[in-house]
């Protein structure tokens, strides 16, 4: 299976194809969820932006102050060039599991399958975890992440649940394009709503712990869910 976790693994993808692509859905299916939260020029953040049209749609429904991060430099050079003229937002080559951004920062943010392909990986579930812990860390209190997934509620809720998230979690599907090619059975896509309820005491101490966390999370996920 490629490793879908690893900037050389899409810096080649992206090298050989110089193009867009939408996992999932474009922003049309998910306005009803994602304006009412884009409003008054809230500082959005785009995780594993990829060469997704989503940033571009979004900045034409006037949310602008996008920042875009992506693991490949390739696509974010990409990205950069074809949307030169949208210059308000931003591009950056960055790893989501190591945000530079100050606490705090975000009003919104949005990831489009980038979780389901870590968890398509190796170490998966650490990962994610600490991929959200820097979702986290980087919102407002009282901001929202939006995670849009192929991945049912038993698979993926708990993922946002982690009580060092500090999230509140609300479920909400969308239906799946006429001609998808995703060939699940499902008819719809999910989308996972994560409102920032509190911020940590103390940040070190929620670090100290980690490895214990990751497995008393991964123990009760197993005894609790058919990981087939």
């Amino acid at each position: 299976m490629p490793e879908y976790g690893k900037a050389e693994y899409w810096d080649e993808r992206y090298k050989a194809n110089d193009t867009t692509f939408d996992w999932f859905v474009s922003l049309e299916p998910l306005k009803e969820i994602i304006m009412p939260l884009a409003k008054d020029d809230v500082k959005i953040l785009i995780v594993g932006c990829g060469n997704s049209r989503l940033s571009a749609q979004l900045y034409d429904n006037g949310a602008k102050n996008i920042v875009n991060i992506d693991i490949s430099e390739v696509c974010i050079v990409q990205m950069k060039q074809r949307y030169k003229d949208m210059d308000v937002m931003e591009w950056i080559k960055m790893d989501a599991a190591k945000m530079d951004f100050p606490d705090s920062t975000f009003d919104l943010v949005i990831d489009k399958a980038t979780t389901d392909s870590l968890l398509c990986g190796s170490n998966s579930f650490h990962n994610v975890y600490q991929i959200n812990k820097q979702i986290s860390r980087v919102m407002k209190k009282g901001a929202h992440f939006v995670c849009v997934s192929y991945g049912q509620p038993d698979t993926r809720i708990d993922h946002f649940r982690r009580k060092k998230l500090y999230w509140d979690v609300e479920h909400k599907t969308v239906d799946k394009p006429v001609f998808s090619s995703d060939s699940s059975p499902s008819s719809y896509y999910h989308v996972y709503v994560a409102t920032k309820v509190e911020e940590p005491t103390d940040r070190h101490d929620d670090e100290d712990d980690d490895d214990e966390d990751d497995d008393d999370f991964y123990d009760k996920f197993q005894a609790n869910t058919n990981l087939t």
